[in-house]
């Protein structure tokens, strides 16, 4: 067992945990908000490239949703997707961009994905990249989808 017989370390130690759970803390409700926008992403584009339009409805935002609803029957006929690959995120704090590694809140993410898809009556596979807009809604990530992207 350590003893400790000088206070000024024993301080010291003390200083710099109170320091660490703080930081913790605060990289936490962090790290929470960047791993709900990327479950939120990852579960939304999973139900999109596979048609499952009901499930992919609760993540667009309220007031997109009812013209989402209405494209998606002509999306789930015209539209297949045969893959797609996230390029790169950006993230947004009340308009003015921040990088990942700032630690800083954000409430607006660009999602920059690049599909291969088919959209009938073509056969002919197309390479698009789309960027998807994702808000912080009532503490939930919802997309502001544009459908016409890619029916066009």
């Amino acid at each position: 067992m350590l003893k400790f017989t000088n206070s000024r370390a024993l301080t010291a130690i003390l200083f710099l945990l109170m320091f660490v759970f703080a930081s913790c803390e605060t990289l936490d409700l962090y790290l929470k908000t960047q791993k709900d926008l990327d479950l939120s992403i990852k579960a939304y584009n999973l139900g999109f490239e596979s048609k499952a339009i009901d499930r992919t409805a609760p993540f667009v935002h309220p007031a997109h949703r009812a013209e989402y609803m209405e494209k998606s029957l002509e999306l789930t006929k015209r539209l297949t997707i045969f893959d797609s690959t996230i390029l790169d995120i950006k993230f947004f704090n009340n308009g003015v961009k921040t990088s990942i590694g700032s630690k800083e809140e954000f409430d607006r993410a660009i999602v920059v994905i690049r599909y291969q898809l088919a959209v009938l009556p073509s056969t002919i596979l197309k390479n698009p990249t789309i960027e998807q807009e994702w808000v912080l809604h009532q503490e939930q990530w919802v997309t502001i989808p544009n459908i016409s992207e890619f029916l066009d």
